[in-house]
C-alpha cells in the first residue's frame, strides 16, 4: 500500500474488475483515455485483464486508488519499468467523475513518482497524454513533468485526430531536502 495525505493506492486485485468495467465502459471516462482503441470492451476482457494486472511481476504495478472514506475512485500504475534504462510509463484515471477536480490526480502523480524514485530506484517517469486532455495535463505540470515532444495526430477519437504529447520527469527534477 501506498499512502498519501488523502489517497491509499492499493495493489489491483481480481475482485476491481467489475468497479474498472463501469468506469471503462462510460463514454466520458473512456474519452478521457488515451488506451482506448474504439472497440467496445467486454466484462470478460476487463476481467481478464484484471486478473493479469493482479498478477505480481516485475514490469508493471497496477493499483486501485481510494480516498479518505475508503471508496475506490480510480486506478493508477506504473508500467513498462525497466531496470537497465531506470525508468517507467506512469498512467492514471480518477473514475469517479463526482471525485474529479478535487486535485486527486495530482496527488496520485505525487505518490507514484515518489515511488518512482525511492523505492524502484528509477531515473524516468514518462507518461504520454492527449493533447485535450488539459486538466491532466496541468496535473503532470504541477508535479513537475515536463513536455518532451508532440506526436501529431497521434489518435484518432470522438471523429477527429488528436495530437499525444510525450512527458516526462527525472529524479533530478525533484527538489531533494
Amino acid at each position: 500500500m501506498l499512502k498519501g495525505k488523502r489517497l491509499t493506492l492499493r495493489p489491483v486485485v481480481e475482485e476491481d474488475w467489475e468497479l474498472r468495467y463501469k468506469w471503462l465502459t462510460d463514454p466520458e471516462i473512456n474519452s478521457t483515455l488515451p488506451s482506448g482503441n474504439g472497440i467496445p470492451l467486454t466484462p470478460n476482457t476487463v476481467r481478464e485483464r484484471t486478473r493479469k494486472y493482479a498478477e505480481s511481476n516485475d514490469k508493471s504495478v497496477y493499483f486501485t486508488i481510494f480516498n479518505k472514506e475508503d471508496k475506490s475512485i480510480g486506478n493508477a500504475q506504473l508500467y513498462k519499468i525497466n531496470p537497465w534504462n531506470r525508468n517507467a510509463e506512469l498512467g492514471l484515471w480518477i473514475g469517479e467523475k463526482s471525485e474529479w477536480g478535487k486535485g486527486y490526480g495530482t496527488e496520485v502523480v505525487e505518490i507514484l513518482v515518489n515511488f518512482a524514485f525511492s523505492r524502484l530506484n528509477l531515473h524516468k517517469v514518462y507518461l504520454t497524454v492527449d493533447s485535450d486532455n488539459i486538466g491532466a495535463i496541468r496535473c503532470y505540470e504541477k508535479v513537475g513533468f515536463y513536455k518532451d515532444g508532440v506526436l501529431r495526430d497521434e489518435v484518432f477519437k470522438n471523429g477527429k485526430y488528436v495530437n499525444r504529447i510525450y512527458m516526462s520527469i527525472l529524479e533530478t527534477d525533484i527538489i531533494k531536502t
